[in-house]
């Protein structure tokens, strides 16, 4: 069977990624300050590749024989393939509904994947598309005559299979052509997963248990190592983690490093955590397995703020130590925070901007809080939403009635934390010492 994978992208001029916010997606619209437009073209040339659900469902689909082809964009010769798959993203919903409905109109047959459709399937049923709600890689594993589905507009998958039984992603077929060759060349880095589900209290208004639950599953630590191996020896030398919570089983992580470094395969990788779960030997141990970056949330100075959000952190002597841990060990960090949050005001916002100052990070990221369709806090603040339009659901808007701010101030807020934070002279130092010592 002929099967395109269609991943449909809006035209921008800022990264969109799908694979972040826990598949929804984000856009990277840092604001609109110099330094701040500076970054959104920097970023928009690096970290191009699809969400690993859609990846994992290409390697099972090329698995069991099938002609399979990934696309950003419906091709002249769209007539000949069988069946479509859309990656569904909150972040480009209009556009992957237009080329629903395109497909439609010629009797093709359409499934839409990913957790915002399995949350808000109307829009894709309606377009013309039979939703997969859940984690579609294990939907296509378990099935083989999935064409009498297509009959159906919603199809539930109860999976019950191991994260090992997956095969690889096969990253080669699905990068831009601009990035084709640069997989064993310029473009040195691969997503890779080791765990899925995340248990913490952030759930409230985080999207990753939408689809992978609050129940944590693993590969083995040996399943991800010979991954690693398998894409090493095809030149590539940087992996970056897609787990919502790297090392959240301390068991896991110690086994996982010490065959990686059995191995002697000279690689590096990215990790995001919880800095509660990192500790002096854990972080030594992952530097020697080749941890060369880590990116954890802060989100707020204002512990108040923080607990009334729901987000559990530890504290920030506990946050500064930790953070200065991982860089004695040349670890570079990346710190992440939220503005506008329901509680936040002014003074918290300059506070949060000024200790990510102190924090001094190689990286820092801020974002809007957002209060995404199919978590808990939505129903909360479903009367208070602002736009219509879902796409401005990107992390970087504000999109409810804030009780203090417009839309207009956040923005600001945005590009001020931007600017104020990168347009420093020790940041520029931190930033060329994490390299030389690298």
């Amino acid at each position: 069977m002929k099967i395109l994978i269609l991943d449909i992208y809006k035209k921008t001029n800022y990264r969109i990624s799908k694979d972040t916010s826990g598949g929804y997606g984000t856009g990277n619209d840092f604001g609109d300050s110099f330094t701040s437009k500076v970054l959104k073209k920097k970023l928009k040339k690096s970290h191009d590749w699809p969400p690993l659900f859609a990846a994992y469902t290409h390697s099972v689909l090329k698995k069991k024989g099938h002609n399979v082809v990934y696309l950003k964009e419906i091709p002249k010769n769209f007539l000949d393939f069988d069946i479509f798959i859309v990656v569904s993203s909150i972040v480009c919903c209009e556009e992957e509904i237009k080329s629903i409905k395109k497909i439609s109109l010629v009797k093709k047959k359409v499934f839409a994947i990913g957790p915002f459709a399995t949350n808000k399937p109307e829009k894709y049923i309606k377009a013309g598309a039979t939703v997969i709600s859940g984690e579609p890689e294990f939907y296509f594993f378990e099935n083989n005559d999935f064409n009498k589905d297509l009959l159906n507009q919603i199809i539930n998958v109860n999976n019950q299979l191991n994260l090992d039984d997956l095969p690889y992603p096969i990253w080669n077929e699905l990068l831009d052509n601009k990035n084709v060759s640069s997989l064993f060349g310029k473009f040195i880095s691969v997503p890779i997963l080791g765990t899925r589900g995340c248990p913490y209290s952030c759930f409230k208004y985080c999207v990753y248990p939408l689809q992978q639950g609050r129940n944590v599953r693993q590969r083995t630590p040996k399943n991800i190592v010979d991954e690693i191996e398998y894409w090493s020896n095809k030149k590539v030398k940087m992996f970056i983690f897609r787990d919502p919570v790297f090392s959240i089983n301390k068991k896991h992580t110690v086994d996982f490093c010490n065959k990686l470094i059995e191995r002697n395969l000279n690689i590096k990788f990215v990790i995001e955590t919880h800095l509660r779960i990192l500790d002096n030997d854990l972080i030594r141990l992952l530097k020697r397995a080749g941890l060369k970056a880590v990116k954890v949330g802060v989100e707020s100075f204002d512990p108040n703020v923080l607990e009334d959000s729901g987000r559990f952190t530890v504290s920030r002597d506990q946050q500064y130590d930790k953070i200065r841990e991982l860089e004695k060990n040349k670890i570079q960090v990346s710190a992440m925070f939220i503005l506008g949050f329901p509680s936040d005001n002014d003074k918290s916002i300059n506070q949060t901007i000024n200790y990510a100052k102190k924090l001094n990070t190689t990286y820092a990221q801020f974002s809007v809080w957002t209060p995404y369709p199919g978590t808990p806090v939505f129903k909360e603040y479903e009367n208070k939403i602002i736009t219509s339009n879902y796409e401005d659901f990107d992390q970087y808007r504000l999109v409810y009635q804030h009780k203090l701010f417009d839309k207009e101030t956040i923005r600001k807020y945005l590009s001020k934390a931007y600017s104020d934070y990168y347009f420093r002279l020790s940041w520029l130092f931190k930033y060329l010492l994490s390299f030389n010592n690298s």
